[in-house]
């Protein structure tokens, strides 16, 4: 079941890992993609031995980042054809890393392979080894073995020296590369044969604060009882959505400038800084933009706000919060995302006695917001222009008129 209750006519939405609707309607609007200086991209293709990658994982400078992942994650059949590829001296696809100041690899592409590696050679982490199993062709020799039981074999040191001195291909994006250049790249990847999402993507480049913060809130009771339901973030459609509200929460409004790509990515990037962003990391984030008025610096206000902005829309919108379709309507619209960023930021920011005016007259409320919605310019700023500095300014601008009128005028 989806959260719609009926899919003729709806807006198209976002898909899950598995293809199914998650309920949240898709972008309709293309950003405009500013060109870039080819000079400035610093990346680098070589070949990395395998006691390289082992070194590196057992000092923390390979991450593999368990909240990037996928939920699909590789069984131990899987990883055992992996490793016996390996064994055979059949080549690996290429691995794909961005280096960071310190020198330390996030895997952006080869999260899986690089897992098994480790799970076979290390141990996972909890320190347990990998037996192999399902091999299809070296079933009998290794079948139940780990690489402990093998490297001890005389018999078997072959193997051992074949799958140690091993070198895969990588691909390392170095720290010079532009932000939005290094997004971009990763958008290409697509080894796995299904392409990264925009948000998948901030999520590997910028781990930290706000990637965890991300997934508490939308697992949060608040946001899953204001949407109606928990939502299937396999592919991060949920992480975005409500990225897109904290990002203007954080950040003023008014430094918007049609990039919303580089917005949210920037919103991630300065919550990883909170509580108190240096000004130097303040202006490495904001060197190739305009630098916004940063209006919340903690993550307990976030959250706080946050949750405030979801428990009102619940109670105001009942079932139908954030979507184009209000209650006592046939049909349930999936959420929209600019209603989800402005309702839930004005809701956030709103006195305590004007919304107690808008929940004792809300119906009233309903018929004037159904007029605003029928608007063509409305529509146009919250669907195709979403993303256009004048869509994200007018949405928020007809919505704050609205309750403004509202609140200003008596009704019967």
């Amino acid at each position: 079941m989806t959260i719609e209750d009926d899919n003729i006519s709806q807006p198209k939405q976002e898909l899950s890992e598995t293809g199914e609707q998650i309920g949240i309607e898709l972008d309709a609007d293309e950003e405009v993609i500013e060109p870039f200086d080819p000079s400035k991209i610093t990346i680098e293709q070589k070949a990395v031995p395998m006691d390289t990658i082992l070194r590196r994982l057992k000092q923390g400078t390979l991450i593999l980042s368990p909240s990037f992942q996928r939920k699909e994650v590789w069984n131990a059949s899987k990883k055992s054809r992996l490793i016996e590829s390996i064994m055979l001296n059949i080549p690996l696809p290429m691995f794909y890393v961005a280096a960071d100041d310190l020198g330390k690899w996030e895997v952006v592409d080869g999260l899986q392979r690089l897992s098994a590696i480790r799970d076979f050679l290390h141990g996972d982490k909890n320190g347990v080894l990998l037996k192999l199993k399902d091999l299809e062709f070296l079933s009998k020799r290794f079948d139940g073995k780990t690489f402990r039981a093998i490297e001890s074999n005389p018999e078997d040191q072959k193997i051992v020296n074949t799958l140690l001195e091993t070198e895969m291909r990588f691909t390392i994006i170095n720290p010079g590369t532009p932000e939005a250049v290094k997004r971009n790249i990763f958008k290409r990847i697509n080894t796995g044969g299904m392409p990264l999402t925009a948000q998948e993507i901030r999520h590997a480049l910028y781990e930290g604060q706000s990637s965890q913060l991300l997934q508490e809130l939308v697992a949060s009771d608040e946001f899953i009882n204001a949407v109606g339901r928990r939502i299937d973030d396999s592919r991060m459609g949920a992480s975005e959505l409500v990225l897109r509200l904290l990002a203007f929460m954080v950040m003023e409004r008014s430094a918007y400038k049609s990039g919303m790509d580089e917005w949210l990515s920037n919103a991630m990037r300065l919550i990883n800084e909170f509580p108190q962003p240096s000004a130097d990391a303040i202006n490495a984030i904001f060197k190739d933009s305009v630098q916004p008025v940063i209006k919340v610096q903690s993550l307990e206000e976030i959250k706080q706000k946050f949750s405030l902005a979801m428990q009102r829309a619940a109670q105001l919108f009942e079932g139908h919060a954030f979507r184009k379709s209000l209650p006592g309507d046939e049909r349930k619209s999936p959420i929209n995302k600019s209603l989800f960023e402005v309702w839930g930021n004005i809701l956030a920011e709103m006195p305590s006695a004007e919304f107690n005016q808008l929940i004792s007259e809300k119906e009233h409320l309903f018929a004037e917001y159904q007029t605003l919605l029928s608007k063509q310019d409305f529509v146009n700023a919250i669907s195709r222009h979403s993303s256009s500095q004048k869509g994200v300014l007018d949405s928020y601008q007809s919505v704050t008129e609205l309750i403004q009128n509202f609140l200003g005028n008596e009704h019967d």
